[in-house]
């Protein structure tokens, strides 16, 4: 008779069912980690983009303008400061500066108007300008230090990131 029971039950006992509410539980509460997961790790990868692109700009906007400067007025030989004043052959260009406004790097080109070399997703820190040159004159050589770090008004983990920038340049329009 016991048999017969057994085979005529259709339903599921108390401890199925639980069993399986814990088992769909645990794999949707692994699903959604993963996703959190991988929404974190996207939003890292885009603060870590947006520093590395700003690096490589102000560094490659840095080399063309030393490049194309003909002598360094400002810091003079020997010193350091957070402006870059430089003379190019260029009367429309002359004199080119790159000077910190607020958290933004700007370079001014002669009467132009200042135009900012990094994003507002970022802020640039502890900028640091170098006249390397000889103090004979033989040798002229720029360099930039500074620290790009994202702007982050939520305070997210995720959403930090800092990078520390540093070259120098050997002014070749002499």
């Amino acid at each position: 008779m016991s048999h017969k029971f057994l085979a005529n039950q259709k339903g599921l006992t108390l401890i199925e069912l639980s069993i399986y509410i814990t088992l769909v539980a645990g794999v949707l509460v692994m699903a959604t980690s993963f996703a959190w997961n991988i929404i974190n790790s996207r939003t890292k990868a885009f603060a870590v983009q947006e520093v590395e692109q700003n690096g490589r700009y102000v560094i490659e906007k840095f080399s063309q303008v030393a490049r194309q400067a003909s002598d360094i007025t400002m810091p003079s030989v020997g010193a350091s400061g957070t402006t870059l004043t430089v003379v190019t052959k260029d009367p429309l260009t002359n004199p080119t500066i790159l000077s910190l406004n607020g958290n933004q790097l700007m370079l001014t080109e002669g009467a132009g108007l200042p135009v900012a070399l990094t994003s507002d997703a970022v802020k640039v820190t502890n900028l640091n300008f170098s006249n390397l040159s000889s103090v004979n004159g033989k040798s002229k050589q720029a360099r930039v230090q500074f620290t790009l770090e994202t702007v982050n008004p939520s305070g997210r983990n995720e959403n930090e990131f800092i990078n520390d920038f540093d070259t120098s340049v050997e002014l070749l329009d002499r």
